[in-house]
């Protein structure tokens, strides 16, 4: 009977001994493992400088909306659908269709980016996903050591590149002013790019501007297209380009308030 209870202790004694040591080295796999001690959560990098996004369909002031796109049916706009609205959230807002008649379209995204890499911050992350989508759209990059330049206010159409193709998407009347083709924005957040985009098809001229910023862990874009009735010319690059900035400037402003 001693003989039994001594084995059985041996054995109690072995698990725990295999227990605590299979603990252990879970724990020291772990990125966020608690510290020696047991006290203190180690967090090799912080979180991101924003932990919540606005409301898109009401980041927008009214008399933009009205401005940029006028005798749409509801200023209210169509949010967008998405899964998970902690991380990304959009609305859009269209003139109402009619036959032979132009439209304006203006759609608003924010994406707040978080790493689940222990190595990478959010910001990071953010910054990834920010010049991803600029070499999508064929924005040139940032030669190391200069300045990307910001013209004061575009005056002329442009010609635009189509991220799709890669191709040229049409020439402006003044044989494409360097002002207007699709670069780098230094006014914007941590650093933007605006891009112009003219399609034609059947149904007339389609201009689409996108202008794409990152704030810290959020990466905002802005998308202003115009469609004209055919045989008509493309609605002006200037005047979409400017339309475009000035919503990216307040959404800049209620991302970081």
């Amino acid at each position: 009977m001693a003989a039994m209870a001594v084995t059985a202790g041996l054995a109690l004694a072995t698990l725990g001994a295999c227990t605590t040591a299979g603990s252990s080295a879970d724990t020291a796999s772990d990125p966020k493992s608690v510290a020696a001690g047991g006290d203190t959560t180690v967090s090799p990098l912080p979180p991101g400088k924003y932990k919540t996004l606005p409301q898109p369909c009401t980041a927008v002031d009214l008399d933009t909306l009205k401005g940029l796109v006028p005798g749409a049916k509801d200023y209210a706009g169509a949010e967008s659908l998405t899964y998970d609205t902690d991380r990304r959230v959009g609305c859009s807002w269209h003139t109402d269709a009619v036959a032979g008649a132009a439209s304006r379209t203006l759609s608003v995204d924010f994406e707040r980016a978080v790493s689940y890499d222990p190595n990478v911050s959010d910001e990071v992350q953010a910054e990834t996903d920010f010049e991803r989508r600029a070499a999508n759209a064929s924005i040139p990059p940032v030669a190391p050591g200069s300045t990307p330049t910001t013209p004061a206010s575009p005056t002329a159409t442009a010609t635009g590149t189509d991220p799709s193709t890669g191709q040229s998407a049409g020439t402006g009347s003044d044989g494409s002013s360097p002002d207007l083709l699709p670069r780098r924005l230094t006014d914007l957040g941590n650093g933007g790019f605006i891009n112009d985009v003219l399609k034609t098809s059947a149904n007339g001229p389609k201009r689409s501007v996108t202008v794409v910023f990152r704030t810290a862990n959020v990466v905002v874009s802005v998308t202003y297209a115009a469609t004209e009735p055919r045989g008509s010319a493309p609605a002006t690059s200037a005047d979409l380009q400017k339309g475009a900035r000035d919503v990216a400037g307040e959404l800049e402003r209620k991302v970081e308030g």
